[in-house]
């Protein structure tokens, strides 16, 4: 079983608060992979509705608390709740901050329907400006 950990900002608010032989075990539990963080951000941005900056700023300082803390480099992307999803998203902070995979929680239902009805439920977004997939093709 793992533990999965989103938002940076205050995980590491509890991290700092935790005595050392705690924070020995987390790290314990981290190289096992019992314990695992998804996106890595300071916060989750709202993509559709925030700056680029904002979004680029705040994904960094998370990436670098986690490098910095426990030598972490978050795989998995995770944007359980924005309200849409923006190039940005797609173009800047997926494949090109190391992530492997990228997952939504909000589709339109009908798009949704479509995909489940073809079985198609994955795919790869392109967002770049030379179409090319965010993974790769």
């Amino acid at each position: 079983r793992t533990f999965l950990y989103v938002e940076m900002k205050f995980f590491s608010k509890w991290y700092s608060a935790l005595p050392s032989a705690q924070q020995k075990s987390l790290q314990d539990l981290i190289k096992k992979e019992q314990f695992s963080f998804a996106n890595g951000g300071w916060c989750m941005h709202d993509e559709a509705a925030t700056h680029y900056m904002g979004m680029i700023d705040q994904t960094t300082l998370g990436h670098q608390f986690l490098l910095k803390e426990l030598g972490v480099v978050p795989k998995v992307g995770w944007q359980i709740d924005p309200f849409g999803h923006s190039a940005t998203q797609g173009g800047l902070l997926t494949s090109s901050v190391g992530f492997d995979a990228l997952y939504f929680g909000r589709i339109h239902y009908v798009d949704l329907q479509n995909r489940q009805t073809a079985a198609e439920c994955e795919g790869l977004w392109k967002s770049a400006p030379d179409n090319s997939s965010v993974f790769g093709d």
